[in-house]
């Protein structure tokens, strides 16, 4: 996922509704009443949760929700000493603050292992320091470590660091597992103030947890993983919503597969998120990936001229984005054409400045019983005509408008289908 407000807006409002609102009402309710009921409640939460996390291949929500629960567990079975909750809290932000180093990617069971023997390790530690500790020490711990609301203890400084991290990690690369992590820490932080409704929060914190799971889940069926936009599923979607008129432009990439073969595909799939990135910005627009180097571009109550115009300023801008890359050598993949290299490879060896260009094919559904397949399908016509007219160029299916790289300044030409 890129940063953008949409995208904020996104990951942080489901979560951050949900705890500023639990929060609230948590403050008018006799948490230690039903000490009993939230207790069951959060160990089924985390057991859905940690099985969805399973599920759906989440290594760091799988590692918050198992630090989350062991937590619980040393909160209820363990010592009962004053100072004890804030110690435990302070190891669950430094947790989730761990957690950011994980890929997550994919799921490994030996990295579950890993942490189990971690989490393991931190709670034995703390309850025989708890059990053997001398009392003097442990009021030392009770005045340091938590201080009344207003005032600044060990753990509220752990807790601001852990959220500092988080939150710039979100920022870096928004998703849905870290707005769910940023904000569960608040209800952690309640939960140690009020060790009574301990419970209660951390229920809270799972459960916000576990909508950040349906949120990532949603995610991949809908978005691109490579490029970060909308799929074919969101197009399909986005074509029924859409009015009597829009149009709809197809984008290819030039000579990808000859770029992809000379460069390789590492420098391929960096080529399709530039080009994904422009697309993503086109004005009167929405971009999706329709599969390879393939792209499409919605534009709602749109005209075939404006979307031309819209198209033709995305091409451009794709044309004179130059960037380095490296020769040959920096593909993973083995080709037997490249062990007795060309000298056209030899030449591109070393780092070299290169662009890429695409070619647009425009149509607009100016008739009633015009469907959004005949809308697609004499877009794609228009992209094919473009590239036999020698690519890098804007054909409309319509013969309105045709714009060509060396156009700019000159009268347009009627585009010919045929």
């Amino acid at each position: 996922m890129r940063t953008s407000p949409q995208s904020l807006i996104r990951q942080l409002l489901p979560n951050g509704l949900l705890v500023v609102l639990g929060i609230a009402a948590f403050a008018f309710l006799p948490l230690a009443k039903y000490q009993q009921t939230t207790g069951l409640f959060l160990a089924l939460i985390l057991l859905a949760s940690l099985l969805l996390a399973i599920r759906l291949h989440s290594l760091r929500a799988f590692f918050a929700l198992s630090a989350m629960g062991a937590q619980f567990l040393f909160l209820r079975f363990g010592p009962s000493l004053a100072f004890l909750p804030a110690v435990a809290t302070a190891l669950l932000v430094i947790d989730f603050a761990l957690v950011l180093l994980v890929d997550d990617a994919f799921f490994d069971w030996e990295a579950v292992l890993w942490w189990a023997g971690l989490l393991a390790m931190q709670w034995t530690t703390l309850t025989i320091a708890a059990r053997w500790a001398p009392l003097w020490l442990a009021e030392i711990a009770s005045k340091r470590l938590v201080l009344p609301i207003g005032q600044v203890g060990i753990i509220e400084v752990v807790f601001l660091a852990a959220s500092f991290l988080l939150f710039c990690r979100f920022l870096y690369s928004p998703d849905a597992i870290s707005a769910g992590l940023c904000w569960s820490l608040a209800p952690v932080l309640f939960a140690a103030r009020n060790p009574a409704g301990a419970s209660a929060y951390l229920s809270l914190s799972a459960v916000a947890l576990a909508i950040s799971l349906i949120e990532r889940s949603h995610w991949i069926a809908y978005h691109d993983e490579l490029t970060g936009l909308p799929g074919r599923r969101a197009f399909k979607e986005a074509l029924a919503a859409l009015d009597e008129q829009y149009s709809i432009a197809m984008v290819d990439v030039d000579f990808f597969k000859k770029f992809n073969d000379t460069f390789g595909h590492e420098t391929g799939d960096d080529v399709l998120r530039k080009v994904a990135a422009h697309l993503a910005r086109v004005e009167g627009g929405h971009a999706y990936r329709f599969g390879g180097e393939e792209f499409v571009l919605v534009f709602p109550d749109c005209d075939l001229a404006d979307a031309a115009d819209f198209a033709e300023e995305v091409r451009l801008r794709i044309e004179q984005d130059h960037f380095v890359v490296r020769g040959p050598s920096r593909s993973t993949r083995q080709r037997p054409e490249r062990r007795t290299r060309s000298k056209s490879s030899a030449r591109h060896s070393s780092a070299v400045k290169t662009g890429v260009t695409v070619s647009i094919g425009v149509a607009e559904s100016n008739l009633r019983t015009l469907a959004a397949q005949e809308v697609i399908e004499a877009a794609d016509k228009a992209l094919y005509q473009a590239k036999q007219m020698g690519r890098n160029q804007v054909q409309c299916s319509n013969p309105r408008r045709s714009r060509m790289p060396s156009d700019s300044g000159r009268e347009e030409t009627p585009a010919t289908i045929h």
